[in-house]
């Protein structure tokens, strides 16, 4: 939101997944108690198993093959072959660290003006509430609005209704 609102014309449209200008204080709480704070896994396995513990009721149903690929794409292998988180180990340090109060966003959000803006929730989110994104969708009655059901934070992105609805908003960008 910060691009567009400090330099307006250098984007066509913005998609945001997940996000808003209000974080619901309970999804930062249960992401400072795991970000850098994962043990090391052995093997591949473990990673799945790992991922599944972190965000599995963010992503309920998926398949064992989808963790897996999820795996793939959230670790990497050391020399020895060991699957190593694929993430900077001091963000959850700087998450802690943050304040308490976070910075009121709601006037970015209302920079962004008539900018076309998607925006996507899970209806399981403990990011972006209900009521935030209720309220993005009052002060931005413009807004394209996506709640993806059974999904929590955040949307994979490739649920065929995420595909579908950025298909269609890039679509109609002028660029």
């Amino acid at each position: 939101m910060s691009l567009p609102a400090f330099l307006p014309g250098i984007v066509a449209g913005v998609i945001l997944n997940d996000i808003g200008p209000e974080i619901d204080p309970v999804g930062i709480a249960r992401i400072k108690s795991y970000a850098g704070n994962q043990p090391p896994v052995l093997n591949w396995d473990e990673a799945v198993a790992q991922l599944r513990v972190v965000f599995g009721a963010a992503w309920p149903g998926l398949s064992d093959d989808t963790w897996t690929r999820l795996a793939r794409r959230s670790y990497r292998e050391d020399a020895t072959r060991t699957p190593i988180l694929e993430c900077d180990p001091k963000v959850g340090e700087a998450l802690r660290a943050a304040p308490a109060v976070a910075r009121d966003l709601w006037p970015l959000w209302a920079q962004l003006g008539t900018l076309p803006v998607l925006a996507i929730r899970g209806v399981l989110s403990d990011i972006l509430s209900a009521s935030t994104f209720a309220r993005m969708q009052r002060e931005k009655p413009d807004l394209v609005p996506l709640t993806v059901a059974a999904r929590g934070h955040m949307p994979l992105l490739d649920e065929p209704e995420c595909l579908a609805a950025i298909d269609a908003f890039l679509a109609r960008l002028a660029y």
